[in-house]
């Protein structure tokens, strides 16, 4: 082994590079083509001092500071409203980015065996990691400069290139901070989806302290990294300050994961895997619970975490009719309790509707988790263990489908049954709790079909299967941005939400709600025919 701790990290990172072009390419444009393309129409959608006042009475209620933070003091521009709607969105988007990343170059090179065989050559002991660190950099610093280039090009009433700079410099910093969390995550666990699953469990965390604090003490979100992107005072007094907490946090993250990487073996977790019993349990003789048995901290921790979510976001309901008392006019019309209290209720049934769309998306991960590890599982070269045995291709894949639906709908359930639970526990006139399983069963269906086509890739061209993850986030950007950049129907109803409506401010639609089932069901369908016919490895 060489004295040198980084020895070829430059050879290593261009090998990487080579490797993920494509990936990180199509993720600087649609983050920094969403994040241009939104500022660009941010112009005539808020020019005017009307349009202004409407947005920044609606984004000053709790219930839209808790979806996007806090808004500065007033008077507003059309750059304070951008700013104000998309940091914290664009800095969640950051860490998605980034924990993809991150990940899949430290602890999925070590489940595939890359890193194993990367480092019986000539290399350094640190080399892996940080060429992955390294990669992580570039990445967030390309995507930096699109955010500040774009800002600059769109030239937003308000704007200005200090503003322009801390903006794009810090989101840069925000994603590459939680990519550092994310590799220090995959030195504490010994495989790829437990440091998700921690890394994700540790944002979850971070996120629900920049809600709660935002709400109710602006002043303690410094404790919330997240919350960090709100700090900036954008086209105020452009504070840097956030921006050097984040840049002293990623080198403390950097020695952390370095540390940390010293005293653990390959393929191995700091924190020790419990050992199992002497005698397996007479409930592991089938596929369905040894998925069950290997899932049950996944299951555990997204309908856990999607309850607490759902409850969050529920404990603010009663301060959601501020909306209505933010405009004088509104007021007076309104005079008559029972107009207001109608009016009140149709406010929380739009901003229902506009959860659901999160719950759904939400919910669906997990799901998609499971019934890729099909593929991940060939690609490791684990399913010949299962085949063995007299398990059928047929059955490994029903299996895995089945658990994959059953999670994303108990965690759609759990996100739902909490915001249902809190907000009615805070509002002085408590909703009905049709409305709240209204919302539940108008989005069954676009959950199925995404699941559905997650199965279909996988039985024909799981090569192709990350492309799911990708018309998802689309779909999530189009159908809760839908309205407020005016997209045209027809862009909505590209994906499947397009069609449900919003429930419940709209009626549930049973009709599009049987025939989504349907396609969800043929596209199940035919991956499992697709998985049949096709070799196996062919994942690789």
């Amino acid at each position: 082994m060489p004295k040198q701790p980084f020895f070829q990290t430059g050879q290593i990172l261009r090998i990487n590079l080579r490797r993920d072009w494509l990936k990180l390419l199509i993720w600087l444009i649609a983050l920094g083509g969403l994040f241009a393309s939104i500022a660009a129409k941010f112009n005539n959608l808020y020019g005017s001092k009307t349009a202004i006042e409407k947005i920044t009475a609606t984004l000053n209620t709790p219930a839209m500071i808790s979806l996007f933070g806090r808004l500065p003091h007033g008077p507003y521009s059309s750059a304070d409203v951008f700013a104000g709607e998309m940091t914290v969105f664009m800095a969640i988007f950051g860490v998605i980015m980034n924990y993809s990343l991150a990940i899949a170059l430290t602890r999925g090179d070590e489940d595939s065996g890359v890193t194993e065989l990367v480092s019986a050559r000539y290399v350094g002991p640190y080399a892996t990691m940080m060429a992955a660190i390294s990669e992580l950099v570039v990445a967030n610093g390309l995507l930096a400069l699109l955010y500040a280039g774009g800002l600059q090009i769109a030239g937003l009433n308000g704007t200005n290139t200090g503003g322009n700079l801390v903006l794009g410099v810090s989101l840069g910093l925000s994603g590459l901070m939680f990519g550092l969390l994310a590799i220090v995550c995959a030195q504490l666990t010994s495989s790829s989806r437990a440091a998700t699953s921690l890394a994700y469990l540790l944002f979850g965390i971070v996120y629900l302290g920049r809600m709660l604090t935002d709400v109710s003490h602006p002043r303690y979100t410094w404790l919330s990294p997240l919350g960090w992107v709100e700090k900036l005072q954008t086209y105020r007094n452009n504070n840097w300050l956030p921006a050097m907490l984040m840049l002293l946090t990623i080198v403390v993250f950097m020695v952390l994961a370095i540390m940390l990487r010293a005293r653990r073996d390959l393929n191995a977790g700091i924190l020790a895997t419990r050992p199992g019993r002497r005698h397996a349990s007479p409930f592991l003789r089938g596929p369905i619970s040894l998925v069950g048995r290997l899932e049950r901290n996944t299951i555990l921790a997204w309908v856990i975490g999607l309850c607490i979510f759902g409850a969050m976001y529920g404990s603010v309901f009663n301060t959601v009719a501020d909306i209505l008392k933010s405009n004088p006019i509104t007021v007076k019309l309104l005079a008559d309790p029972h107009t207001a209290a109608l009016a009140t209720t149709q406010v929380l049934k739009s901003f229902i509707a506009l959860l659901m769309i999160i719950f759904t998306v939400c919910a669906i991960i997990p799901g998609l988790q499971i019934i890729y590890r099909i593929a991940t599982d060939e690609q490791r070269g684990m399913l010949e263990m299962l085949h063995a045995r007299p398990v059928s291709r047929l059955r490994l894949n029903v299996v895995l489908s089945l658990w994959g639906i059953v999670i994303s709908l108990l965690a759609l359930v759990a996100a739902v049954g909490g915001l249902a639970v809190a907000a009615n526990m805070v509002l002085d006139h408590p909703l009905a709790n049709k409305l709240f399983i209204h919302g539940l069963l108008a989005n069954i269906s676009p959950l199925l079909i995404f699941l559905g086509a997650g199965a279909l890739l996988v039985g024909w061209l799981p090569k192709l299967r990350s492309l799911v993850w990708l018309y998802l986030g689309a779909t999530f950007v189009m159908n809760y941005f839908g309205r407020l950049f005016d997209l045209p129907e027809w862009a909505t109803k590209l994906s499947p939400f397009g069609f449900i409506g919003h429930v419940p401010a709209s009626p549930l639609n049973w009709s599009v709600f049987w025939w989504q089932t349907g396609i969800a069901a043929v596209l199940f369908v035919v991956g499992l025919i697709g998985y049949q016919l096709r070799d196996l490895n062919s994942a690789n």
